[in-house]
């Protein structure tokens, strides 16, 4: 277990030494993964939790490109490193950065969008077996994926190729019918 764990601060070191980015390693999704992953998480309540200044929750924003506008995040520190520690980030217990806090769980440290996936159960409605609120939900991933212009914006009556477009994706998902 020594050896192992000598390994590893090894490999780090060189790393570090070299000055390889391990953060650049974790890819930013493509505007359409981002866009339906960033409505799931507002639709599951998702909060991420950060810190301006630290360079960790900066990539994890940055996996989400034009779309991180539409996560609930929560800054920690609103007056920078040495000003206040903001009273949400207490009451939730966060004191490392980035932290994503879904459905009462908490992971510390920043995710990859797949990892963030899999946490919030991306392609499936939080607390819901109303097979009609499910199929509304995955029709809407589908429809965010191809518009993520709308994300966030509800379908006016006046948009009706879009609400035609909604409702095929709907009517092709399996037993959405």
């Amino acid at each position: 277990m020594i050896k192992l764990k000598l390994k590893i601060l090894a490999t780090l070191a060189l790393i570090s030494a070299i000055g390889i980015d391990c953060t650049s390693l974790v890819k930013p999704a493509t505007a359409q993964t981002a866009a339906s992953l960033a409505y799931h998480l507002k639709q599951a309540g998702a909060k991420l939790y950060g810190a301006s200044w630290c360079p960790y929750t900066r990539r994890q924003a940055q996996l989400f490109g034009d779309v991180f506008s539409q996560v609930q995040y929560i800054e920690c520190y609103p007056n920078g490193r040495n000003g206040e520690f903001n009273s949400q980030c207490q009451r939730a217990g966060v004191y490392s950065y980035p932290a994503w806090v879904i459905g009462g769980r908490t992971n510390e440290g920043m995710m990859s969008i797949q990892q963030l996936a899999n946490f919030s159960n991306y392609g499936t409605p939080s607390n819901t077996n109303d097979k009609v609120k499910i199929c509304d939900y995955k029709a809407d991933l589908i429809f965010y994926e191809r518009n993520p212009q709308m994300l966030g914006r509800k379908i006016s009556s006046s948009q009706s190729s879009l609400a035609n477009e909604w409702s095929g994706i709907r009517r092709n998902i399996r037993g959405c019918q």
